[in-house]
């Protein structure tokens, strides 16, 4: 579907939704890598603060999934564009 083919108010209401699911997702995304992040890491409770250890495990953690996210949001595109290749082609 074509955005620009819609009415303003039409199209200004469809982008107002999808920057609100985005910002839903991302909260949600946030809150799902804490979580895991934090059970994997923080199993130690003696001090009111991070140990060297765990510090280092939140950050092994969360830079593994930004990784992750980077390698699967890659080949995502790569799928696209493949699928539109062969679209065009007629396949």
């Amino acid at each position: 579907m074509d955005l620009n083919q819609l009415p303003p108010e039409q199209r200004a209401q469809i982008e107002a939704q999808l920057q609100r699911r985005q910002v839903s997702d991302f909260i949600s995304l946030y809150n799902r890598l804490t979580e895991q992040c934090f059970n994997a890491c923080c199993n130690e409770f003696t001090s009111r603060k991070l140990t060297g250890q765990q510090k280092s495990c939140v950050e092994n953690c969360v830079g593994k999934f930004f990784v992750a996210s980077q390698r699967i949001g890659q080949r995502f595109q790569e799928a696209q564009a493949h699928a539109a290749t062969m679209a065009q082609q007629g396949m």
